[in-house]
């Protein structure tokens, strides 16, 4: 399988770090218990931290579904395909806007798809990782020859699914992960290549699935076998992450699969990372002792979800450091918990 084209599109709104502490300060003030000072200043702290600068939001006057289109366009472009070419449309994101059917039949039907097969893939950031692996499938068994993979990221902006009005500082521990969080669209082509299979490492961790969630409507624990501290975030479309829970608990696996890589991570040609922290990806090239050709884009476009590795992947072409037959290795680790590390040749 290789990419045929592939592109990234965001809205030009960029969102401060001084800008979240001011959402955050004017969504709690009314309510809070406790000092609200120290608490910001705590935000602040971790948001300096992690190494994050800004994110991409829409503005009031911006329509997502542009940013996605923009994306479809040029990937296609790159790949000299038509829509009509495409055969199978696959919707891998956070964000749904239906329950039914899925996100995919709204978004081949704004595209005048009329024919093309859809369907969703729902795995938390996972979701586009483990829409390729499906994509492989379908392309090695002939029943496809064009997949396209449309990622569209959009429930930050003024607070859709985010916790900015706290009502104590034992809040921060849940809510913070949602401060980091940018907007965006990607439009992926997979097509058929047997010379260059896509290989896949995959571990999951259910036993931590209430550490990141964010419930439909507000769930009963019984059903659901929650524990205690997924309750502390209880609410529809509230996100929760506890973020250093779930990165104390698996950081030393993410750590195994990459010393037992399948290439030496530090021979890839780009090493593509989940947007999550730059401090844990940092201390994890320590510990392995190898000097590692990262690809961040956490600093200036934040915890992109499920855009992170296909705008990783379209930035660095664009960037001149990825080029046609270079060997790419990227590692997602999402909510659930799910990792996969995979190589590719671009």
């Amino acid at each position: 399988m290789k990419i045929a084209g592939i592109a990234c599109a965001f809205p030009p709104r960029q969102v401060s770090n001084q800008d979240i502490l001011q959402i955050v300060r004017e969504s709690s003030e009314a309510g809070f218990e406790g000092d609200l000072d120290q608490t910001l200043q705590h935000i602040e702290y971790y948001l300096n931290y992690i190494g994050i600068k800004h994110r991409r939001w829409l503005g009031d006057n911006d329509n997502a579904f542009d940013y996605t289109e923009q994306a479809v366009n040029e990937a296609l472009d790159r790949a000299q395909l038509e829509r009509s070419d495409i055969d199978l449309l696959i919707h891998a994101s956070v964000d749904k806007r239906v329950l039914e059917p899925g996100m995919s039949f709204f978004i081949a039907k704004a595209l005048g798809m009329d024919n093309v097969q859809c369907f969703d893939i729902t795995e938390a950031c996972g979701s586009w990782t483990r829409a390729t692996q499906i994509a492989q499938m379908y392309l090695e068994a002939g029943t496809h020859c064009n997949v396209m993979i449309v990622t569209s990221e959009y429930t930050q902006h003024e607070g859709q699914l985010i916790s900015f009005a706290l009502k104590n500082p034992a809040e921060v521990e849940w809510a913070f992960a949602g401060y980091t969080v940018g907007e965006g669209s990607t439009a992926t082509v997979l097509t058929r290549d047997d010379s260059t299979r896509w290989q896949y490492t995959n571990r999951s961790f259910t036993q931590l699935v209430d550490l990141c969630m964010c419930p439909i409507y507000d769930y009963d624990p019984q059903l659901m076998q929650m524990g205690d501290v997924s309750l502390a975030g209880e609410g529809s479309f509230r996100f929760s992450s506890y973020g250093k829970k779930m990165q104390d608990q698996t950081l030393h696996h993410v750590v195994e699969m990459m010393r037992n890589n399948v290439i030496p991570v530090e021979d890839v040609d780009l090493f593509i990372p989940h947007t999550q922290t730059l401090t844990a990806w940092k201390e994890i090239e320590e510990t392995l002792g190898k000097k590692i050709n990262y690809q961040f884009l956490l600093p200036e476009y934040g915890n992109l979800v499920n855009n992170s590795i296909p705008s990783g992947i379209a930035l660095a072409e664009q960037e001149g450091r990825l080029k046609r037959g270079d060997t790419v290795a990227a590692m997602m680790t999402a909510a659930g918990m799910s990792f996969t590390l995979y190589n590719f040749v671009y």
